[in-house]
């Protein structure tokens, strides 16, 4: 199997695979997203490997989606090929097939039958929290940023993260409403990660519980992952993830979007995002920001 955005290697009954875009930080481009499938293609027919660690080289684990391949959805100018051209290819309801489309890919990693493991430190954030939603145990390092900016401006995420399944109704509103980021210790104490960790630490905790899940059996595995994402289907996730898709699908077609399109068409992403959030500067965190505001007085 040759891939040239992935990194994927087998040791035992662990395989590990890397994102392996850091010159963009790893943003999750179309053919990252192929490769990620063939990946999948080879775990579905190995019944020896019974545990996928997944990191990322580079400085950050994800930054997002690469924008500049998807910008078509909102910028027809953009388009690079023809069949981005094709003037329907910007209409909603075209935008949220494609949305739906990407959504079930992330959930048949979240169907995987061995344990998935997510290492994640740097940032963290929009498309690469649909891929820390869908695994089934993360480990961060304690000064890695989560978080989903595009909230801002742009719409949901694919799976939405499983936000509201991982931190709750209140955790989720909290920080979707600002877009703001969250560090790896504030991830961990409201449930989106299992456990922070300093940096230098987090590939050994997750290499350690992965030796030990791999002494179980792959049929209990699954089993497990089976009865426990059962609960959670019956209690609406998936409806609840169409329902992000389809109000992603508005958001991008929404008023919400003309200030960034303006400034995209001038500079590109880089300008259109820092247009987009410099109201929330210089703090992190709503939280940070009312510090610094009992310090003034």
């Amino acid at each position: 199997m040759e891939l040239e955005t992935l990194i994927y290697k087998k040791e035992g009954r662990i395989a590990t695979l890397t994102l392996n875009r850091a010159h963009k930080g790893n943003a999750i481009s179309v053919q990252l997203r192929d490769e990620l499938d063939l990946v999948m293609d080879d775990l579905d027919q190995d019944d020896e490997t019974r545990v996928l660690i997944i990191d990322a080289a580079g400085a950050h684990f994800s930054t997002g989606y690469d924008l500049n391949e998807f910008s078509y959805l909102w910028d027809a100018d953009s388009a690079i090929n023809d069949v981005q051209r094709r003037p329907h290819r910007q209409a909603p309801v075209w935008s949220r097939r494609e949305f739906h489309l990407s959504r079930e890919r992330w959930m048949r990693l979240f169907r995987l039958r061995q344990a998935t493991i997510g290492v994640v430190h740097g940032h963290c954030v929009a498309g690469g929290l649909d891929l820390v939603g869908v695994m089934d145990i993360v480990f961060c390092a304690d000064d890695a940023l989560l978080g989903q900016p595009e909230s801002r401006a742009m719409g949901e995420i694919h799976t939405f993260g499983l936000w509201p399944i991982h931190m709750g109704m209140r955790k989720t509103k909290e920080w979707l409403f600002t877009g703001d980021n969250m560090t790896g210790t504030e991830a961990a104490e409201i449930g989106l990660v299992n456990r922070a960790v300093p940096r230098d630490e987090v590939a050994a905790v997750a290499r350690a519980y992965a030796e030990r899940v791999s002494n179980v059996t792959l049929d209990a595995i699954y089993s497990h992952k089976e009865v426990t994402n059962r609960w959670f289907e019956t209690m609406g996730m998936n409806a609840a993830m169409a329902a992000a898709n389809d109000l992603d699908a508005m958001g991008i077609a929404g008023p919400g979007m003309d200030r960034f399109n303006e400034v995209w068409k001038e500079g590109g992403v880089r300008p259109a995002v820092r247009d987009r959030d410099a109201p929330f500067k210089p703090h992190r965190s709503y939280w940070q920001a009312y510090e610094a505001s009992k310090e003034d007085k």
